[in-house]
């Protein structure tokens, strides 16, 4: 079987997962171009929704379903070829497609964090060297707040005054990066919401005017629990 005969097989595929996950049935009484217009309407609605793998490559299955066309179309083959790296893009595609991702497996799992009496400018500089945005600060094995650069920032324009020494611990500023004080907007998911649901979150707090700093996964989604992996909106925009 040559690629274009593998890709357009893969596409088959793809297109009837796509129609199951937008809840569009095809009528056998449908004609080809009927249905045809229904599986664009279904990659479009997942599209739409920021759900992936459809939003992100949205322009890929648009060029994967033209080689689809051509083949049923039987257009000369000499006209036009697939690479196996298109073939391998196309079943990742698929892959996502069929087994949408947990936001647990999208989120940071190796968790940097620091204690309520460590200090801030020595986390700070570390925070800059490892490109940290936002760390959990834990005191007695509790999650009792989110430190960022933001914090900071707030903290700053609080006091009116710099005041931040090396001797500064998250104690000491301790009203800014308490997560029901602080001006950071932070949510906790469950481990088992899809990937696609938090995007499709930050994007909606984003067009509301409200910029959702970070998103903490727990078991069940509740502050007292632990947290097993952060997502920011720099994980969602390098994405």
């Amino acid at each position: 079987m040559n690629n274009i005969d593998t890709l357009t097989n893969l596409f088959i595929e793809f297109e009837t997962v796509t129609l199951k996950r937008a809840r569009i049935e095809i009528n056998p009484k449908d004609t080809y171009y009927q249905k045809k217009e229904k599986i664009s309407k279904a990659i479009k609605k997942l599209r739409d929704k920021k759900f992936n793998p459809y939003y992100k490559e949205y322009e890929f299955i648009n060029f994967a379903r033209c080689i689809r066309n051509l083949k049923s179309h039987n257009i000369n083959k000499d006209y036009y070829t697939v690479t196996d790296k298109t073939i391998e893009k196309f079943r990742d595609i698929l892959y996502e497609a069929k087994h949408p991702y947990k936001v647990l497996e999208k989120a940071t799992t190796k968790i940097y964090y620091k204690k309520i009496n460590d200090k801030v400018l020595p986390t700070m500089r570390e925070m800059n060297e490892k490109s940290y945005t936002h760390i959990p600060i834990y005191s007695n094995n509790k999650l009792v707040g989110i430190f960022s650069e933001n914090s900071l920032f707030q903290y700053i324009m609080q006091n009116k005054k710099i005041i931040v020494d090396e001797t500064t611990t998250f104690n000491d500023i301790k009203k800014c990066i308490d997560i029901e004080k602080s001006n950071e907007i932070v949510e906790f998911v469950s481990e088992n919401i899809l990937y696609d649901t938090v995007i499709k979150n930050f994007i909606k707090k984003f067009k509301d005017g409200k910029k959702l700093s970070c998103v903490m996964v727990t078991e069940t989604g509740s502050k007292k629990e632990e947290v097993k992996g952060i997502i920011t909106s720099w994980d969602i925009i390098g994405k």
